[in-house]
């Protein structure tokens, strides 16, 4: 079994059993899915966060998540070309304005909410959820560590059908 397939198969099946929830997902038609479908368990993403929901130092917290998301053994970079905005606090934001999603500090009743976004530059996001998980002690408990990393794999989904660069191709009927 290939590396990357037995990677996806573990991923597939870890997800099953992740804690807390996504509630929205979006993913906008220019979303380069066959280009991007290996970056979480392959490249380094830089992370753009806004807000804390443990009410601790900010570096110390934006450290534990980036520990949480990052592919093992892989280090953050600011030359990273895939920016993941991750808004801690709001329930929702659309596509417009989801990477630039503003995070509130404290924890409201035991649940952390999330908005995620993969933010090419400037523009809208490429694709972007909101979730949220319960009864977490804090950014080293690994419920959070385990929702975090599910959050921003989910910005990176894989090919669909109508995806396929050959599905032009066809030339038998109904196919």
């Amino acid at each position: 079994m290939s590396r990357v397939l037995a990677i996806l198969l573990v991923a597939a099946t870890a997800t099953a059993c992740t804690p807390g929830r996504i509630d929205r997902v979006g993913v906008d038609g220019s979303y380069p899915a066959q280009q991007y479908q290996f970056v979480p368990y392959t490249r380094a993403m830089k992370l753009d966060i806004s807000g804390n929901p443990f009410g601790m130092d900010q570096q110390a917290f934006n450290q534990a998540v980036n520990d949480a998301v990052q592919p093992p053994g892989v280090v953050e970079t600011d030359s990273s070309p895939y920016r993941v905005h991750l808004a801690f606090g709001p329930s929702y934001t659309g596509r417009d304005i989801a990477c630039g999603a503003v995070g509130s500090n404290g924890n409201a009743g035991g649940e952390v909410r999330l908005v995620a976004a993969l933010c090419p530059g400037n523009g809208p996001a490429l694709t972007y959820l909101s979730g949220s998980v319960s009864e977490v002690s804090g950014p080293d408990d690994p419920r959070f560590r385990q929702f975090m990393r599910n959050a921003v794999v989910r910005l990176f989904p894989k090919p669909t059908n109508d995806d396929r660069p050959d599905r032009d191709r066809c030339f038998i009927p109904g196919c």
